[in-house]
């Protein structure tokens, strides 16, 4: 290849580069200078973000090429990312991709923050886009630790949400990294709303096999090869009224929020239909509604969680 072609295509990468670290931050999927994104311009050589860059304005100069081990080839004056080892695990155990995008959308990441499991298959375009979504355990960002845990994750997943922190997607361009990880935002806003309004009721397993065969059938052999041919193996849970109470009261869920100030409504509306109330201010009955709430739940929620 001529040295004007390779330049070509140099200078092609780096305008995709720019145009997605636009986008992602455009779309509030990271802030200030969070987030790294990378591309391979060829199967040695990879052109990743700096570090400490702001990806709303980010130039095509600003990007740095990292062989394969991490050595930096070229980089004006820019570092690469912190979270370069990151990239090159996603590389090295999955040759069949080329970008990797990783930054921290909202509500994919609230979701390992408060503890709740996003990896349900309720979403049909969820499924047949990116199968699986687990989270990685918690390792210190910007870690070996945290790179080679992904990696095991990676080998078998385009898309992972890391425990309190962010989420990877892998894609055959950068615009398919990028485009994977939109579709996990938009569908963790889904399931948030879901949860708001009660909880996340998945699909039936025959619907899910029909549209696991489906994305089978639109990316190829190599996905099935990964994945197996049985995703999203069905737990049971036994309805007891124990697990219904842990449900509702854990992690400060929206539900238990709502049954509380529903309780303390009920309890300040009594007070103040009684004589004692003349006697307090607006602060004091309100302030007396709570303690008498609390107090009613934490009796009521000790008895049945003995059950």
């Amino acid at each position: 290849m001529s040295a004007e072609k390779e330049t070509f295509i140099e200078v092609k990468h780096r305008e995709d580069l720019k145009k997605v670290c636009n986008m992602a931050y455009e779309k509030g999927l990271l802030s200030g200078t969070e987030g790294n994104l990378s591309l391979k311009i060829n199967s040695n050589l990879i052109l990743v973000t700096p570090r400490n860059s702001h990806k709303g304005s980010v130039e095509i100069n600003d990007f740095v090429i990292v062989d394969i081990d991490g050595n930096t080839i070229s980089n004006g004056k820019r570092e690469p990312t912190s979270e370069l080892a990151l990239h090159l695990e996603a590389y090295k155990k999955r040759p069949d991709i080329r970008a990797v995008v990783h930054v921290h959308p909202p509500t994919a990441v609230a979701f390992s923050v408060s503890g709740l499991n996003f990896n349900q298959p309720a979403i049909p375009e969820i499924i047949v886009l990116l199968g699986e979504v687990p989270t990685v355990p918690y390792r210190e960002p910007g870690t070996v630790s945290l790179a080679e845990l992904a990696g095991t994750y990676l080998v078998k997943n385009d898309a992972i949400i890391l425990d309190h922190h962010g989420a990877v997607t892998l894609g055959k361009d950068i615009f398919d990294a990028y485009f994977k990880m939109e579709s996990l935002e938009h569908a963790a806003k889904i399931m948030h709303n879901a949860y708001t309004l009660g909880e996340i009721k998945s699909l039936d397993e025959a619907a899910i096999d029909e549209l696991v065969k489906q994305r089978h059938k639109i990316y190829g052999k190599e996905v099935e090869l990964r994945e197996g041919s049985k995703l999203f193996q069905s737990t049971t849970q036994t309805l007891k009224l124990k697990n219904i109470f842990k449900k509702i009261t854990e992690s400060n869920s929206p539900i238990f929020q709502r049954i509380l100030n529903l309780i303390n409504e009920l309890v300040l509306t009594t007070i103040q239909n009684t004589s004692y109330s003349q006697k307090l201010s607006s602060e004091e009955q309100e302030q007396f509604s709570r303690e008498l709430t609390a107090s009613f739940l934490s009796m009521t929620l000790g008895r049945f969680t003995r059950k």
